[in-house]
C-alpha cells in the first residue's frame, strides 16, 4: 500500500527520514495547493474540531479534554508501522483537503510543517485570548517557538540537559563553563577525583565535552554549519588529554566526598529530580550550574517531544486555540505537569505551589545517601534553579538526524577511523546537504 502512495504522489516529495523520540517520524513534506476555508461540520448544533496525532499516549486525556471543550472533537491518530509512514499519511490527507484543524505530533514532523507553511501564527489568537495571551508565557520558552516573527507551534513539554558541580570545587563565575576553563579544572583536579561522577567509560567524557560544541556548529536559522571551528578545536583538545583510565567506582556520597567534579544532569521541572540533582548529591553544599563547555556561553542543551500546531486552512482556530489552552494550562488534562519544565507562568506558579505538599516534593526531606539524616532544598537553591531555567535560551527546532550524523562522525575519529580534520570535513559536507536539501 505504501508503495503505491508513493508512486501516486511521488510529485509531493515525501521522503522518509529516521524517527525523533519514540513516538514521531520525520518526514520531508511539500505544501499543500491554496484551497478555500472549509464550510463548517455541524452535530447538534455543535461545530467539529478534527485534531490529527501521531503521539502514542494522547488516547490517556481525549475524554478529559473532549468533555472540557466548547465544540465537539473528533481525534484521528496516525500510527506508525512497518508499511506507513504517520507522516506521509497525515500530509496526504491533509493535500487532500481532508477536515484537519489541530494537528499534534513531534519536533522533527512539526518542523516539516512550519518549513511549508501548513501552520497559522499563533499571536492573533494569544491576542484575542482570555486565559492564555503572549505573556503568560514564560519569555524564553515563547521566544524560542518563534520563527520568523511568528509562533507557528507551542510545545507541550520540554527537557534541560546541563552539569553542575560544587562552587567551592570551580568557584563562583563558572556557570557555562567555557572549553578553556573546563580543561583547565581537568588538569587542576586532585588524583584521586573522577571528572564525570558517571565515567563509567571514556566516550561519556567525551560525549560531555562536545555535546554543546557540536550543536552551536549548527545554525539552522539562515541552514549553515560550521565544523572548523570550536568542535575542531575541542576534538582536538580531547585527543590531547591523558590516555583514559578504567573507571574507578565512586560510591554513593561521592559528589559530597569530592571524589567527582562534576554530574551530568536533566531537568524535567521543579521537581524531586531538581532536589536530588542539586542538593541531595551534593550534601546540601552551594552549587553551579557549569553546563557543557561552550564558546557561545550556552551550558546547556534543550529538547522538545511533542508540539501543538493549527493549520492555517482551518475554520475553527479559535476552537484549535482553546484546545491548546486547555493542553497546556488546565492540569487535570495536563496531569503530568510536574514533571515537565514549566511552560507558562501558570505552570511555574503551580509546580512551586503543589510541590510542597507532593511526596515527589522539592520541598520534601530526602535522606543524604550513606546517611540517616533528611535534608530539604533551601528556597536559595530553589531560587537559583528557577533563575537558571528561566534564562536558557530555549532551542526547539534542532534536528535528530543531524545529532545522529554528528554522533556517528565524531564517534568514527575516537575510534581512529579519522583525524579531527577529516572528521570535520566531513561534518561539514553531510550536514551542509542535509540542511540545503531539507530547506
Amino acid at each position: 500500500m505504501k508503495k503505491i502512495l508513493i508512486a501516486v504522489f511521488a510529485m509531493l516529495s515525501v521522503f522518509s527520514c529516521s524517527e525523533k523520540k519514540d513516538n514521531n517520524s520525520t518526514s520531508s513534506i511539500s505544501s499543500p495547493a491554496p484551497t478555500a476555508e472549509k464550510s463548517l461540520e455541524e452535530t447538534n448544533d455543535k461545530k467539529i474540531l478534527n485534531v490529527a496525532t501521531m503521539v502514542n499516549d494522547f488516547s490517556k486525556i481525549k475524554g478529559q479534554i473532549i468533555n472540557k471543550m466548547s465544540c465537539d472533537v473528533n481525534i484521528k491518530f496516525y500510527p506508525g508501522g512497518d508499511n506507513s509512514d504517520p507522516l506521509e499519511l497525515m500530509n496526504l490527507d491533509i493535500l487532500s483537503g481532508e477536515d484537519i484543524d489541530v494537528v499534534y505530533t513531534g519536533v522533527d514532523d512539526m518542523s516539516q510543517f512550519i518549513k511549508n507553511n501548513y501552520l497559522t501564527d499563533l499571536y492573533p489568537l494569544m491576542e484575542q485570548s482570555e486565559t492564555l495571551k503572549k505573556e503568560d508565557f514564560l519569555p524564553n520558552v515563547l521566544s524560542g517557538l518563534e520563527v520568523d516573527g511568528k509562533i507557528p507551534a507551542i510545545c507541550d513539554n520540554w527537557i534541560l540537559y546541563t552539569a553542575i558541580a560544587k562552587t567551592e570545587n570551580v568557584g563562583e563565575n563558572m556557570e557555562s563553563w567555557t572549553p578553556e576553563q573546563a580543561f583547565e579544572a581537568f588538569y587542576n583536579m586532585p588524583e584521586d577525583m573522577n571528572f564525570i561522577n558517571h565515567e563509567w567509560q571514556e566516550y561519556d567524557r567525551i560525549n560531555y565535552l562536545i555535546k554543546r560544541v557540536a550543536i552551536d556548529s549548527v545554525d539552522y536559522k539562515n541552514n549553515t554549519c560550521d565544523f572548523g571551528g570550536d568542535f575542531l578545536k575541542m576534538l582536538e583538545s580531547i585527543n590531547n588529554l591523558p590516555e583514559f583510565q578504567p573507571y574507578e567506582f565512586v560510591d554513593s556520597c561521592g559528589l559530597i566526598k569530592n571524589r567527582a567534579l562534576i554530574s551530568d544532569i536533566f531537568l524535567n521541572g521543579i521537581n524531586a529530580i531538581l532536589t536530588g540533582w542539586t542538593y541531595t548529591e551534593f550534601g546540601g553544599a552551594d552549587v553551579t550550574f557549569v553546563g557543557y563547555p561552550s564558546e557561545t556561553g550556552k551550558g546547556y542543551v534543550t529538547d522538545a517531544f511533542s508540539m501543538l500546531g493549527i493549520l492555517e486552512t482551518s475554520s475553527k482556530k479559535q476552537e484549535g486555540y482553546e484546545f491548546i489552552e486547555l493542553m497546556l494550562n488546565d492540569n487535570s488534562i495536563n496531569t503530568d505537569y510536574l514533571n515537565n519544565m514549566p511552560i507558562t507562568e501558570k505552570n511555574l506558579s503551580d509546580q512551586l505551589k503543589e510541590s510542597k505538599y507532593n511526596n515527589m516534593s522539592v520541598h520534601c526531606p530526602q535522606q543524604l545517601p550513606d546517611s540517616e539524616e533528611e535534608i530539604e532544598i533551601s528556597e536559595e537553591a530553589i531560587e537559583k534553579a528557577v533563575e537558571y531555567i528561566r534564562n536558557v535560551e530555549f532551542e526547539p527546532y534542532t534536528s535528530s538526524e543531524v545529532d545522529s550524523i554528528v554522533f556517528s562522525e565524531y564517534h568514527k575519529c575516537f575510534e581512529g577511523e579519522t583525524t579531527p580534520q577529516q572528521c570535520a570535513d566531513m561534518l561539514n559536507n553531510r550536514i551542509s546537504l542535509y540542511l540545503s536539501e531539507n530547506e
